[in-house]
């Protein structure tokens, strides 16, 4: 499948793409331990965690600038076999541009799997324990969303949850159930924590105030604590037991769309979309999310013209800067062509593989106009 012509190539772009790749993170992180340095001393945060935390931070780091990366590392890696009359010397050997083209292509492939393998498995779980080793060393709690905390829709219920702890203890929890536009009941719990050897759609509420509302009167009846799934009167034997809120939704709103899984951003969606609730946000970070992969094999095609364009001019200045604008114009052009698609009611995927088909098509123009 791969031959020498095949691994040659692809061996020159891996090496200067991962050489670029290691450069930009060892940068990012340096600039991300220096703003760390401001909560050093804080509660428990000592050089050590910021330490941990940044290193941690890294694959996500890595994920982000993969593209840019191997768009910088494919200018360098091939401008080098141009400059030393390499192409040039494949294509007296009867090697057409094409056949150059599918060796780097066949490298993208590879490249794809590495990305979609970091960002689905190593990067979310770093990503996850960073913010839980620094949360808990600077003993803060977890801020959810506006002043009156996080609301979330479950079925008919309504929950409020003012403060979601590190170890996502749910603090000051009032939940709400409606048959219409009738108020049912409302419970108010001190605490929910998630019991180990439960369902995992259970919760275990703490200090709780029950008040039933009916014709008649108010009842209010006081439990020291008691389980979701007995409070709904619901089991497993029973039937589906109505989540009082996901820890996968709680996971998600503690990091950046960038930093969670297509099966977690997935989920998100199925449980907005289970509950009525504007999806198309998180639908976009999730065709993102799925469409990242195919940048890379888009920057390496972008590349390829200034390659065949100018084999014997232009030196590794040159190209360094070449790659770093044509970085910085595919990140803000496709920041902008994602969230006007989006703003003007296009669907998420279109809205996340727009910018990608726009410079694909530039791209395959170039090689046409330069191979």
């Amino acid at each position: 499948m791969f031959g020498i012509l095949d691994r040659y190539i692809g061996r020159s772009i891996l090496t200067t793409s991962m050489l670029v790749l290691l450069t930009l993170v060892a940068l990012a992180g340096i600039f991300g331990f220096i703003s760390e340095l401001d909560d050093v001393g804080k509660g428990n945060y000592s050089l050590a965690k910021a330490a941990q935390y940044i290193f941690l931070t890294l694959p996500s780091k890595a994920y982000l600038l993969f593209a840019p990366a191997v768009l910088l590392g494919s200018l360098l890696g091939l401008g080098a076999m141009a400059s030393n009359s390499e192409l040039t010397v494949m294509r007296a050997a009867g090697i057409s541009n094409g056949r150059i083209i599918r060796a780097v292509l066949m490298t993208g492939v590879a490249l794809m799997l590495l990305i979609a393998l970091l960002g689905e498995t190593i990067m979310p779980k770093a990503e996850q324990i960073a913010e839980e080793i620094r949360l808990t060393a600077l003993e803060k709690r977890l801020s959810v969303k506006g002043r009156n905390g996080l609301w979330i829709k479950s079925g008919t219920r309504y929950v409020n949850i003012s403060t979601v702890m590190p170890n996502f203890t749910l603090l000051d929890v009032h939940i709400h159930e409606f048959d219409g536009v009738e108020l049912l009941n409302s419970i108010q719990a001190a605490r929910a924590v998630k019991p180990e050897d439960n369902n995992s759609k259970d919760w275990l509420l703490q200090d709780i105030e029950v008040t039933t509302f009916n014709d008649k009167n108010v009842k209010t009846e006081r439990l020291e604590e008691q389980l979701w799934s007995e409070i709904t009167g619901i089991t497993n034997a029973d039937g589906e037991l109505p989540s009082l809120v996901s820890v996968d939704v709680l996971k998600s709103l503690k990091g950046s769309s960038e930093s969670l899984s297509a099966r977690n951003l997935y989920d998100q969606v199925q449980y907005l979309k289970d509950n009525q609730l504007d999806s198309r946000n998180v639908e976009l970070a999730f065709w993102s999310k799925i469409a990242s992969p195919f940048a890379t094999m888009v920057m390496l095609m972008l590349s390829l013209p200034f390659v065949f364009a100018s084999q014997r001019s232009g030196g590794a200045g040159q190209k360094i800067f070449i790659g770093i604008m044509l970085g910085i114009v595919y990140v803000l052009v496709n920041k902008l062509l994602t969230q006007l698609a989006l703003a003007h009611g296009m669907s998420p995927l279109v809205s996340a593989a727009l910018p990608l088909i726009c410079f694909l098509v530039v791209a395959i123009l170039g090689i046409q106009r330069s191979a």
